[in-house]
């Protein structure tokens, strides 16, 4: 399981780290039914992903992609 560090005062966008060292981007987008969180990641070892809901600190994200499934835990950075 890879870690994302996110920053919980950052809401629109804001570069996160994982916990391998790589990091991403998370950018707020506006759905009909409020913000949806985008991830994408610098480079290919990690899939891009939507979370329909704000990040919560200790969520575990699963994510299905042609490498086959990787989960992504959600961590508030200090």
């Amino acid at each position: 399981m890879t870690t994302i560090y996110v920053d919980p005062d950052k809401k629109k966008e804001q570069i996160v780290k994982l916990s391998d060292g790589s990091y991403g981007v998370m950018k707020a987008k506006k759905e009909k039914a409020g913000f949806a969180y985008q991830f994408n990641f610098t480079n290919h070892l990690h899939p891009g992903f939507l979370i329909d809901h704000a990040p919560v600190n200790g969520d575990v994200e699963k994510v299905d992609s042609i490498d086959g499934p990787q989960s992504f835990k959600i961590q508030w950075r200090s």
